[in-house]
């Protein structure tokens, strides 16, 4: 029997055993929410803050998960073909993440943005940029931002069930096309987003390097998601002789190369801001090295880059599975503590941490992964008519 006639006849249906992932999924979320409901009543300014940052942890998993499914269409690898339902899937959990960002559009931004407050009009500084910070241009940014994303998504994976159904090869040409404009639209609404979610949190600070100190992050968060993933489908059925050693190989190596670059954007960033020496741009980081954050911000760039640097340089280490899983859970929390430290000393001039900010990145979590899990499970784990999987189980 061919290659291409074996692709054909075999069956890629998700395993069972992702209905049990999903349904525990569902009820840590509601238990996460329910704590953080409890929260917002006993503290609404720490639930928002804390609701900012979990909320961001989940998008950038969700966003890379489209930036990447735009890569995979580019560049048509197999190492990413394997993955692709993945990317789909986190993909069409988009609109949902909008409907979680507006009670902050709603409820939280006098709160969160001191430029939405109204005695920002005596501050001389914010009200040069008021032209951009202000409420309503910030609410149709947002709008904007996840019709682009939800419609780029859409639009893929609608192709993406045409292949399927047809073999139609205009429908593997248009997500080619869609993908090349829509990864480049895709930087740039994310670019704003940054400045918008994160940056004006601090109105009086500006990095021009913020936006791609931010594209980095995501990337980075979203691939250590789907290495975590990857690892749980190569050890089930149907997969399990599909994934490859080399796979994960490719996987660690994307890794490490996007925690080098992240720890040069960070780096650049901090050098021009010192050598720039203009007081508001400096505070920000003076924020973060007083009243014990010193003490948080050291540590977070050795977790954070040496630490998973030393290990990824193990070539098998990056091979196996296993191993290159525990590297890749261990990256996904350095990733929220960076977050956590990208945020939280706008609000607390000293180190402080609430258990709102764990109730809030796991409510939002567990339903975020509920859904992901549903939409994975609507379809093949594999496109059985795309052109190149008869080269991926080749090397299966």
């Amino acid at each position: 029997m061919s290659e291409v006639t074996s692709t054909e006849t075999r069956s890629w249906d998700p395993p069972a055993s992702l209905d049990k992932v999903q349904n525990t999924a569902l009820i840590v979320g509601l238990v996460g929410v329910a704590v953080s409901v409890f929260g917002y009543l006993s503290s609404p300014d720490q639930f928002f803050q804390s609701y900012l940052v979990g909320w961001i942890f989940w998008l950038t998993i969700a966003l890379g998960c489209l930036g990447w499914l735009t890569v995979q269409h580019l560049t048509a690898g197999t190492w990413s073909l394997v993955l692709r339902r993945v990317m789909e899937a986190g993909a069409r959990t988009l609109p949902f993440l909008f409907l979680l960002f507006l009670p902050i559009m709603l409820m939280g931004m006098g709160t969160l943005y001191s430029w939405a407050r109204p005695e920002a009009v005596n501050d001389a500084l914010i009200q040069t940029k008021a032209g951009y910070l202000n409420v309503e241009f910030f609410w149709g940014r947002a709008v904007l931002y996840f019709l682009i994303w939800s419609g780029l998504a859409y639009l893929l994976s609608k192709n993406s069930r045409l292949q399927d159904e047809t073999g139609d090869p205009a429908a593997t040409v248009r997500m080619r096309m869609l993908s090349g404009p829509g990864l480049v639209l895709l930087i740039l609404t994310a670019s704003f987003a940054s400045w918008d979610w994160l940056m004006s949190l601090d109105p009086h600070w500006f990095s021009s390097l913020y936006a791609f100190y931010f594209v980095t992050n995501l990337a980075l968060t979203s691939l250590l998601f789907l290495t975590v993933v990857a690892w749980y489908l190569h050890k089930r059925k149907p997969l399990d002789d599909v994934f490859v050693s080399r796979h994960f190989h490719d996987y660690g190596k994307l890794t490490m190369a996007l925690t080098m670059f992240w720890a040069y954007m960070a780096l650049s960033q901090f050098l021009i801001t010192y050598s720039g020496n203009i007081p508001e741009f400096t505070t920000w980081y003076v924020r973060r090295n007083a009243g014990g954050w010193q003490y948080y911000t050291v540590p977070l760039i050795i977790l954070h880059f040496f630490v998973p640097f030393l290990l990824l340089l193990s070539a098998g280490l990056k091979k196996q599975p296993s191993k290159l899983v525990v590297v890749a859970l261990y990256m996904l929390v350095t990733r929220f503590l960076d977050l956590y430290w990208q945020a939280a000393p706008t609000f607390h001039s000293e180190v402080t941490f609430h258990w709102l900010d764990i109730a809030t990145v796991v409510g939002v979590g567990g339903v975020w992964t509920f859904l992901f899990v549903r939409e994975l499970k609507r379809r093949s784990l594999l496109p059985p008519n795309d052109p190149y999987l008869p080269e991926l189980i080749g090397h299966g």
